[in-house]
């Protein structure tokens, strides 16, 4: 299927079409093993679970943990205002693309050299280290989004769904085994060697992406860049809001979404002190999580694309009502697990439906824009709904964080199932 934007694109440039269509399958490919690989390296650094997990080994306060999917809400969504302003500037994406790609890698070395000097430098420096390398990684990983998405649209002009479920499952499964290797390793030594090892191996592996970028076609953007100031650049953005409302309302459902995920880095480390669980019990719920991930990707994609996307949110948002109440009445480890296949699910279905709703909704000339501002004004709730979550558990405890992320749940699938309308049927 070939969505409305690029329908309307391909009429205008028949030859840009022509082009686009003989690097399809090259693209498709490249992009889905670039999003494997990577996801085999960013499931080391998993924000729910092995990161949790090593800032515990320093300081048991709550809000420090939230701190850490707060950081990367904050690098990865602030970034992209600038850098989609940057993407409008020019016709081609692929060496931008590149060279924040490379950037990446710096960070990731940065938080492997800050485990290096575990025991050879205080806590306190140990972790305003790792919170600074992992800041710089997610600003980058953020920096990278509209350039990357932007170009994505193009290349894969057809059969999203399909693409982004396949991206999903294929990049589920290799996180998968990087989760079983986590495990393995986080069982089989001792700290600070385990969490040692897992990030250098993170590192070695992130720089398969670079190649595989490098191998991409790119066909230069047929309309001609606007070039314009960062002053005009932001005066444009009030009467973009203005002319496509439906786009506040997704975004007013994604700052519940936001709200009701508060507690994605608490289940787990919950779970570990309520039931008295191993340390290697981390690599297997990131093993939950992942798997769900992949074969949920292919199902919310098929569903995507034969009734719409907004039939995806609503029914994503009902997940995030069942983790809360999960947690507020498990009394076994089981329905922790149970958490960590739906917050896999959800994770997919927000990957999914965010790409697929904003192409559709975006001019083909401003996709970038639309990418670069609903993910900077979607960014402050979820920054900070981690912290507020664990200043929720600090002063009232963990049920009724639970409670709060049941409540927000059942907001966000009011508003995605009965206010937001599906943009493909305007």
């Amino acid at each position: 299927m070939i969505t409305r934007d690029i329908q309307q694109l391909f009429s205008r440039f028949p030859h840009y079409g022509d082009e686009i269509s003989e690097h399809y399958r090259r693209n498709f490919l490249l992009l889905v093993f670039d999003s494997a690989f990577f996801t085999f390296s960013t499931s080391l650094l998993s924000q729910d679970t092995v990161l949790p997990a090593f800032i515990s080994q320093f300081s048991s306060s709550p809000i420090l943990i939230g701190l850490i999917p707060a950081i990367f809400y904050l690098g990865y969504f602030l970034p992209q205002l600038i850098s989609s302003y940057l993407t409008q500037t020019r016709t081609r994406r692929k060496g931008m693309i590149l060279g924040i790609a490379i950037a990446e890698r710096v960070g990731i070395l940065m938080i492997a050299l800050t485990a290096q000097s575990v025991f050879k430098l205080p806590n306190t420096i140990i972790l305003v280290m790792f919170f600074i390398s992992y800041l710089l990684f997610t600003s980058t990983l953020g920096m990278i989004i509209p350039a990357y998405s932007d170009f994505t649209s193009k290349a894969i002009y057809r059969d999203r769904g399909l693409y982004y479920g396949i991206l999903q499952a294929i990049g589920g499964f290799i996180g998968f085994s990087a989760s079983w290797i986590a495990t393995n390793i986080l069982s089989k030594y001792h700290f600070p060697v385990n969490f040692q090892y897992i990030f250098w191996l993170c590192f070695a592996f992130s720089f398969v992406s670079p190649f595989i970028i490098s191998q991409l076609k790119e066909v230069k953007f047929p309309i001609p860049p606007n070039r314009f100031s960062i002053p005009d650049f932001l005066k444009k953005i009030p009467a973009t809001m203005q002319k496509f409302p439906n786009l506040w309302i997704y975004i007013f459902s994604r700052h519940l979404f936001g709200f009701a995920m508060m507690g994605n880095s608490f289940f787990i480390l919950y779970a570990l002190t309520r039931f008295n669980l191993e340390s290697g019990s981390v690599g297997i719920f990131t093993m939950v999580i992942l798997l769900s991930q992949s074969i949920s990707g292919v199902v919310w994609g098929q569903v995507g694309d034969r009734f719409g996307y907004q039939k995806v949110l609503s029914i994503s948002s009902l997940l995030l009502v069942a983790e809360g109440a999960t947690a507020l009445l498990s009394r076994n480890p089981l329905g922790f697990y149970v958490i960590a296949g739906m917050m896999g699910c959800v994770y997919s279905a927000i990957h999914i439906c965010h790409a697929n709703l904003i192409f559709v909704l975006a001019p083909p000339e401003e996709t970038s824009l639309f990418i670069g501002l609903s993910n900077t004004l979607i960014a402050p709730i979820l920054i900070i709904a981690p912290i507020l979550g664990g200043k929720i558990i600090d002063s009232f405890g963990h049920p009724n964080l639970f409670i709060t992320i049941t409540i927000t749940g059942a907001l966000a699938f009011i508003l995605a199932t009965f206010v937001f309308h599906e943009p493909r049927d305007d």
